[in-house]
C-alpha cells in the first residue's frame, strides 16, 4: 500500500508541477523584461533580483515554525496559493511600494513552498527510476509550457500587464488542485529554528550554491539580455522561448533513462562542456546579435539534460539522509546564496561598463563547480535509512546524517 501511495502522490506532484510550469511560462519568464519596460536599467533590474534572493534568504528560516505547525500538506497548499498571487503586485510595479510587495510575496511563498515541495518529491520517487521520473516531469512541464511564452508575450504586448499577469495568476492558483488530493507526506523530522541551521549534507549544499551562481547568469540575467537583443519585443521574446522549450523538452526526455542506467557520470562530462559552450554562445551575442536565439536554444537543450541529472542527484541524496525537508531547507538557502552573489556579480560588471553579453561569462565557473560537486557526490553518498514512512505521525528512529 505504501508503494502504491508513493506512486499516486508522485503523479499528483507531477500534475501540479505541469500546471505551475504553464503559469510560470505565461508570466514568470517575462518579469525581468517587464522591469526593463518599466524603465529600470539592466544593472538595476538584475540587482532587484539580488535583493529578492537576499530577502528570501533572510526570512527563510522564519518559515520553519509555520511549516512545523501546518505540516507538509497544508504547507504545500499555502505556499502554492501564495505563488498564485505573486504576479498581481507587478501590475502596479511602477510604484516602489508595489514592487516591494511583489518581492515580499514571492519570498514568503517560496520559503513555505519550495523546501516542502522538493522534500515531498524526493520522498515520493526514486527506487531506481529517478532519472526517468525527473525527465518525464520536466518534459511534461516544458512541453505544456511551449504555448505559455507565445500567449504570455501576446497578452503583455496587446492587452497589457493586468491581463498577462492576471491569467498567469489564475493558472497558477489552479495548480493547487492536485495537491488537495495528497496526504501528509513524511519528509523526516521537522526541525525547529535552532536545529534548522545545522547543515545536513555539505556536498549537496555546495552543489546548489554553484547551481544558483550558474542560474543567475544563464537564466536571470540572460533573459533580460535576450529581451533587449530581440528589440525589446514581448512577442519576439515569447517566440524565442517557445522554440527553446521545444528543444529542451525533447533533449531532456531522451536522457532520463540514461541516468538510471548508470551513465550519469558520462553525461556529466558532456553536460559541463555544453553548459560552458552555452555561456560562450551567450557572450558571442556581443559580436553577433543574430546568435541570441541560437544561444537561447542551446541553453535550453543543455538545461533539458542538466536539470534531470542535477535534481536526480539532489533528490536521491535528500531521500538517503532521512531528513528530506531539513536537507531541502538548507539547499534552498544555499541556492539563495549562489543567486545573490551571481546576480550582484553580473549587475556590478554591467554597471562598470562591461557589455551585458560578456557579463554572463562568470556563470561558466558555476558549471565547473557543479561538475566538481556531482563528482564528489558520487564518492560521498549519504547513508541510506532502513525505511521512509509515508504516513504522517508515525514515530521514526533517529537516522544518521549524510556523509560529509
Amino acid at each position: 500500500m505504501a508503494h502504491e501511495t508513493e506512486i499516486k502522490w508522485c503523479r499528483l506532484l507531477t500534475l501540479h508541477y505541469v500546471v505551475r510550469s504553464l503559469a510560470m511560462s505565461l508570466a514568470g519568464g517575462f518579469v525581468g523584461a517587464y522591469l526593463l519596460r518599466l524603465g529600470f536599467s539592466l544593472a538595476t533590474a538584475i540587482a532587484i533580483y539580488a535583493v529578492l534572493y537576499l530577502t528570501r534568504f533572510a526570512i527563510r528560516f522564519g518559515a520553519v515554525p509555520v511549516i512545523r505547525r501546518l505540516r507538509v500538506r497544508r504547507s504545500l497548499l499555502l505556499g502554492a496559493s501564495l505563488g498564485g498571487v505573486q504576479f498581481v503586485p507587478l501590475v502596479f510595479a511602477e510604484r516602489p511600494i508595489w514592487l516591494a510587495i511583489w518581492v515580499l510575496t514571492v519570498c514568503v511563498g517560496d520559503c513555505v513552498y519550495f523546501p516542502v515541495y522538493h522534500a515531498a518529491s524526493a520522498v515520493c520517487g526514486g527506487n531506481g527510476r529517478r532519472g526517468r521520473q525527473m525527465a518525464e516531469r520536466l518534459f511534461s512541464g516544458t512541453a505544456i509550457s511551449i504555448l505559455g511564452p507565445l500567449v504570455g508575450g501576446a497578452l503583455l504586448a496587446d492587452a497589457g500587464p493586468a491581463a498577462g499577469f492576471g491569467v498567469a495568476s489564475l493558472v497558477c492558483l489552479s495548480s493547487v488542485l492536485p495537491l488537495v488530493r495528497m496526504g501528509d507526506v513524511d519528509v523526516g523530522r521537522l526541525p525547529n529554528i535552532a536545529e534548522a541551521a545545522r547543515v545536513v549534507d555539505r556536498v549537496g549544499l555546495a552543489t546548489v550554491v554553484a547551481d544558483g551562481w550558474l542560474s543567475a547568469g544563464t537564466s536571470i540575467a540572460w533573459s533580460m539580455i535576450l529581451f533587449t537583443s530581440l528589440g525589446s519585443s514581448f512577442g519576439a521574446f515569447g517566440t524565442a522561448n517557445a522554440l527553446a522549450a521545444i528543444v529542451g523538452a525533447l533533449v531532456g526526455l531522451l536522457c532520463g533513462e540514461r541516468i538510471d542506467h548508470g551513465q550519469s557520470q558520462r553525461l556529466l562530462w558532456l553536460i559541463t562542456m555544453g553548459l560552458v559552450a552555452g555561456v560562450g554562445l551567450r557572450a558571442g551575442v556581443h559580436w553577433n546579435v543574430q546568435l541570441a536565439p541560437v544561444a537561447n536554444a542551446v541553453g535550453a537543450a543543455m538545461a533539458g539534460v542538466y536539470s534531470p541529472l542535477l535534481m536526480s542527484a539532489v533528490y536521491d541524496r535528500a531521500k538517503r539522509t532521512g531528513e528530506a525537508y531539513h536537507f531541502h531547507l538548507c539547499a534552498e538557502a544555499g541556492l539563495d546564496v549562489g543567486m545573490i552573489f551571481g546576480c550582484l556579480t553580473v549587475a556590478t560588471l554591467v554597471w562598470a561598463g562591461v557589455e551585458p553579453p560578456l557579463a554572463v561569462m562568470p556563470a561558466a565557473l558555476g558549471a565547473i563547480a557543479v561538475f566538481g560537486c556531482l563528482r564528489i557526490a558520487r564518492m560521498a553518498a549519504p547513508r541510506v535509512p532502513a525505511a521512509i514512512n509515508l504516513r504522517a505521525g508515525l514515530p521514526r528512529a533517529r537516522l544518521p546524517h549524510a556523509a560529509v
